[in-house]
Parts: structure tokens; sequence; C-alpha cells
């Protein structure tokens, strides 16, 4: 079914009472990730110590996360953290990036923008970890608290793919090409989540998409105030 999920996702606690903590304690560390977030991209620009400002900020963040999985002690498997269906995981996203990759390269050979040289390597090679720390604060975190606030299923997801799109805000190609990413890699997290395959997928698809796409279509990488400044 397009909507199915494992088990690992889907366990509540037993009680009417630890339901409903569960599902405040969500709503509370949800919103706080994602107005911490919108303060370091909206906020923290506009301070006096503008750098130090969003590394309290992300620090405050980081608190959350480890307080969050103290909390909900989901265990690494079902977070994501797992080999044993990674490459069933991979080669299912990678359908969806490889059609990703071939409209973008024949963008890029149709507007001579396609740039495959040292950027695009670095970009390949070194996003991949930046990636995985996104898969996990978007379906490891955000979209595990929208399943208990929301329930299991299309609710969630798309809640998920806003989110994902709201934070590329406002650089138009990045906000539609993450909301699409977004109810792709939530979709499959529910199916069976693997956070390395998400982040390989992810990896790729932002090198080419970094460097194939003439500068009317992407202006730049960059979201958030700073995006208004280049």
């Amino acid at each position: 079914m397009l909507w199915a999920t494992n088990d690992s996702l889907d366990k509540m606690p037993e009680s009417t009472a630890s339901v409903w903590t569960s599902r405040s304690a969500a709503k509370v560390e949800f919103f706080i990730l994602v107005l911490g977030v919108l303060a370091i991209m909206w906020v923290a620009p506009f301070t006096p110590h503008r750098r130090l400002t969003a590394r309290v900020i992300m620090g405050f963040l980081i608190a959350l996360l480890v307080f969050g999985a103290w909390r909900e002690r989901p265990g690494l498997r079902a977070l994501g953290f797992r080999l044993d269906n990674f490459f069933p995981v991979l080669g299912r996203l990678m359908v969806y990036v490889g059609g990703l990759v071939v409209v973008l390269v024949s963008i890029g050979l149709m507007a001579d923008s396609l740039r495959l040289g040292p950027r695009f390597w670095s970009i390949f090679l070194g996003v991949p970890l930046w990636a995985l720390l996104q898969q996990y604060l978007l379906l490891g975190f955000a979209h595990r608290r929208l399943r208990m606030i929301m329930g299991s299923g299309r609710a969630a997801v798309l809640a998920t793919t806003a989110v994902f799109g709201v934070m590329h805000l406002p650089n138009p190609t990045l906000t539609l090409v993450c909301a699409l990413g977004g109810l792709v890699w939530a979709r499959e997290y529910d199916r069976s989540p693997n956070l390395f395959a998400h982040a390989i997928s992810h990896g790729v698809g932002s090198a080419f998409l970094a460097n194939s796409l003439p500068p009317e279509l992407l202006k730049n990488m960059v979201v958030g105030y700073r995006y208004l400044l280049t």
C-alpha cells in the first residue's frame, strides 16, 4: 500500500494519559525545532552579534534533539540508522533521484549551464554528511513528531512535505524541489526508514541541482535572509 508503515513507526503508548503526554510533548518539540530553524534564518542576521546568536540557537536545538531522543527512546533502528534495508531503500529513492537528474542535466545541456567540475564533486562527496543531519531533523525528529500529533499516514507526510518546503523560502526553485523531495523521503521513511540511504539520495540530488540550472532558475543554494542579499 502507498501509505503503508512499518511497526517501529507505529508504536504508541498504551494508556490514554501517556498518549496525551506524548502528543503534547511532540507538539512542543516540533514547534521549538521549527521556530529555532526559522530564527537562525530570519532573526539571527539582524542581531548585533549574528554569528554568536546563530550558534546559541543551534546549541539550544542540539539540546532539544538530545532531550527528544532521551524522552522518546526509539532506538537507532527505528530512527533509520541501520544497514539491513539500505540497498532496497536506496534503490527506490534513486529511481526518483534518477528522474530528477535526467531533467536537470537536460536543462543544463540546453542552457549551457551544466558544470561537472570540482564544485560538483565537492558537493557530491561532501554534502551527504550534512544531508544526513538534515534527514534526521526532517524525518527522525520532525516527521516522527508530526505522526504523533496527526496519526499515521497521509496527513503527517503532507505536513512534512510542507515544512521542508517552507524551510527553503524564499528561494523558489529550492522550495519546490525540496518540497517534492520531502514528499518522497517522508513516504519512503514511513515504508522503511534508512537515513543513510536518504542522505545519499539527498546529496546526489543536491550536487546536480547546484551545478545544472542556469542563474535565472537557481540563483544560488542559499535560503532565508541570505538569499535576499545575493
